[in-house]
């Protein structure tokens, strides 16, 4: 039994073992051969795959050689294997099969069983036959060679997605499309048809309004880059949806592929293996913390939004560096992993670390995920869409719970998320997530901890012992770090090798132009965990950052922003935006409008480590001088008022003229000069 398999890397398999294709030209022949199979290939069309342009002079006698070595690739050197006449090459249909062939044969089967009504039976042959895509259609053979048959295959698979898809739809089995549909779109943006399937099946999900939204961007993408804009049959979909128009209610329980091909692929819930046999149930969580002090009304947040029957699937934890994220998910998920018993399934994404280059990729992650999950290795596509596409099949309708550590982009999250409304997925990121957030996802945004929950993990951290701190002492520590649990766990560190005492830790934390310095033990280090989101920030958004670092941590209005950067008040918006989403900068709201931000004290401490780093002492008197001189016009006629001093220091030629201070206020502690703006001192300016 032979089979040769083009509906992704071409591969030859012989009575079920695989027959390693080393030479792309007889790679290449056999593609192209048992794409033809049964049909004559021309010895020009021949050459021109295996050669291209470039053919050699011993061009005959090399072809001779391929063809010799293909039959014995195909184990017979029978000539009812493969055929070559006078001009021509001819695998034999008997020869061999393809999974073309057996694809073709499967969607044949779906029309039928459509046309006769049978259409549960349709869509599972449909949804068959396209399983057998490993990825790309003749991934591994040089482009040149057979572009063509690519591109059919490819348009193949695609009209018939499309196809399948209408009957879907009329099923009402909805979220399957949109389980499968936005990596399809996304590797055809312009395909109206995929996009009208799309509009079909969230309208068929109740989502009316992301239906309308999916009709308003296709139209706005196809004016852009084609000045066509939408054709009349997504119009009139577009209409319909507009109209609420009634359609097949939605329905959630077919199976996403064949069972026949489900079955092969993974074992059901109810045939789990038996513990110590060869696929165990993936555990994958980390240890959690012991005690999590402060946090419990996160926990019960958690549990509520996750135990709600209309409640989000996916859950995102964002917050600054170190304040505990990873903790509370982990927590949270060992006490809830009952609640899950077909697995919990863990994964560092390192997205803190992608200028380390160590960055998870989402294809990575899945290998990793279904190679748990018990599918062989050799079951596993090459391509992410195809990754994403079986993994949601393998866990339909089981309860799992995913853990995804430090995510950096909601477009390296979506891959990784299960279908089935049964599995639940924790997101942990130093950033929004905005993506996500769009597509349905709650979000927990997790601040440092008050005083008493502070004081409460340094005493959980540090133990019960006769001889430990006062609860005074452990209140200072607590408050010097600004509640900030890796600060904390630090201080804790500190204390327990018995290095220092409190009174001596508290001195030094107290000193600020040390403190960063002081939350430091071994490895782990504050400033070490600040380091890599500034050096994620835009350019003009860090600038801003370590500038604000100049001024004493307080609010600061809206128009500070502007003048540390010497733009344009609205052009300052988004770096602080920036800023703010990286939670390096928290708002100040009043009656729900942002009036002013704030910063943390310790990211105020780094802030300022980095201007005097990295801002020129010059310089760093110019902004100073800047900032005064706005300062002083806002006092007296208001924000808007400000804005032409501070264009006027862009005009070139132009300074801005240097503030008459009226009452000198008394020098800060560390010898700096205080700056007054609005009303409170802020020492930055060394006298």
């Amino acid at each position: 039994m032979r089979r040769v398999d083009l509906l992704g890397p071409v591969e030859l398999v012989v009575d079920g073992i695989d027959v390693p294709l080393t030479k792309q030209r007889e790679r290449t022949a056999l593609a192209l051969l048992a794409f033809n199979r049964g049909r004559h290939v021309s010895r020009e069309r021949m050459l021109q795959a295996i050669w291209g342009d470039d053919l050699p002079s011993t061009v005959n006698n090399q072809v001779l050689i391929v063809m010799y070595n293909l039959r014995a690739y195909l184990g017979a050197g029978r000539a009812d294997v493969l055929r070559s006449g006078s001009g021509y090459h001819v695998l034999l249909p008997e020869a061999c099969d393809t999974d073309l062939s057996v694809a073709e044969a499967r969607v044949a089967q779906a029309r039928a069983a459509r046309a006769q009504g049978r259409h549960e039976e349709a869509v599972d042959a449909y949804v068959s036959g396209l399983g057998l895509f490993r990825g790309a259609p003749l991934s591994n053979v040089h482009e040149h060679a057979l572009r063509g048959e690519a591109e059919y295959l490819e348009e193949w698979q695609r009209s018939v997605f499309v196809e399948a898809g209408r009957l879907r739809a009329g099923l009402g089995l909805y979220q399957d499309l949109l389980d499968e549909l936005p990596a399809r779109i996304g590797a055809k943006p312009n395909d109206e048809e995929l996009r009208g399937l799309h509009m079909l099946a969230l309208y068929g999900m109740g989502r009316q309004s992301d239906a309308l939204r999916v009709y308003m961007e296709t139209d706005e993408l196809l004016s852009r880059e084609l000045g066509t804009g939408t054709s009349p049959r997504l119009r009139e979909l577009n209409k319909m949806i507009l109209e609420e128009r009634p359609v097949a209610p939605p329905r959630c329980d077919a199976p996403a592929v064949a069972p026949e091909r489900l079955s092969a692929l993974r074992p059901g819930p109810a045939d789990r293996p038996a513990p110590g046999a060869h696929t165990p149930v993936p555990r994958q969580l980390p240890a959690a913390p012991p005690d999590l002090a402060g946090r419990e009304a996160e926990l019960g947040w958690l549990t509520r939004s996750m135990t709600a029957l209309d409640g989000p699937s996916c859950l995102v934890v964002t917050g600054l560096a170190g304040v505990g994220k990873t903790a509370l998910a982990v927590h949270w998920a060992q006490h809830a992993a009952g609640d899950f018993p077909d697995g919990q399934l863990y994964v560092d994404l390192l997205g803190h670390d992608r200028a380390g280059g160590r960055e998870m990729t989402a294809s990575t992650v899945l290998g990793g995920f279904l190679r748990a999950l018990g599918v062989p290795p050799e079951r596993i596509p090459g391509q992410l869409q195809e990754r994403s596409a079986l993994f949601r099949s393998v866990i339909a309708n089981w309860r799992v719970l995913l853990v995804l550590d430090n995510a950096e982009g909601s477009e390296q999250v979506r891959p990784l998320l299960p279908g089935s409304p049964t599995c639940r997925t924790l997101v942990t990121s130093r950033y929004p997530l905005h993506g996500l957030l769009v597509d349905g996802a709650g979000v927990l945004g997790l601040r440092p901890l008050d005083g008493d929950g502070a004081t409460t993990m340094l005493g959980a951290l540090l133990g019960s012992g006769a001889t430990g701190p006062a609860r005074a002492d452990l209140a200072r520590i607590a408050d010097l770090c600004g509640g900030h649990p890796l600060a904390l766990s630090i201080a804790a560190a500190r204390l327990r090798t018995g290095g220092l005492s409190p009174d001596a830790l508290i001195g030094r934390l107290a000193e600020e132009p040390r403190r960063l310095r002081e939350l430091s033990a071994g490895e782990s280090s504050l400033a070490g965990a600040l380091m890599p989101t500034y050096r994620r920030l835009p350019s003009l958004a860090a600038k801003l950052f370590r500038r604000l670092g100049l001024l004493e941590a307080g609010d600061r209005p809206l128009w500070t922003a502007a003048a540390l950067l010497g733009i344009e008040p609205e052009e300052a918006e988004a770096p602080l935006t920036q800023l703010v989403d990286a939670h390096l900068l928290e708002p100040v709201r009043s009656r729900g409008v942002a009036c002013s931000h704030r910063m943390h004290r310790l990211a105020w401490l780094f802030a300022r480590e980095r201007a005097l780093a990295e801002e020129p002492a010059d310089n760093r008197a110019e902004i100073l001088a800047r900032v005064e001189a706005v300062s002083r016009l806002c006092r007296v006629g208001g924000p808007r008022a400000a804005d032409s001093l501070i264009l006027a220091h862009q005009r070139p030629g132009e300074r801005l003229p240097r503030p008459v201070i009226a009452s000198r206020p008394r020098p800060a502690r560390d010898g700096r000069e205080p700056v007054r703006i609005d009303g409170d001192i802020h020492a930055t300016r060394r006298r």
